[in-house]
């Protein structure tokens, strides 16, 4: 979630469904995972502090196609 927030601050944008960033060398395919935290978080699958740490990154409901990165606001 680290990646995710960092990504945020610096691109002020979600990331897309298939974007990945380097780290240290390693490639980190991170629109896969916000999409997978999605659909994992509908059907109840995802952890809720995890759930409250993502949510904490954006303005309103992140589970949206639209969600608005907190950094925008």
């Amino acid at each position: 979630m680290q990646l995710l927030k960092l990504f945020l601050h610096r691109e002020g944008r979600l990331p897309a469904a298939r974007e990945a960033i380097r780290v240290d060398g390693a490639t980190v395919k991170l629109g896969a995972w916000l999409a997978k935290a999605r659909t994992k978080h509908r059907a109840g699958q995802f952890p809720d502090h995890h759930a409250r740490l993502v949510a904490a990154l954006f303005e309103g409901d992140w589970t949206a196609e639209d969600a608005v990165p907190a950094v925008l606001v």
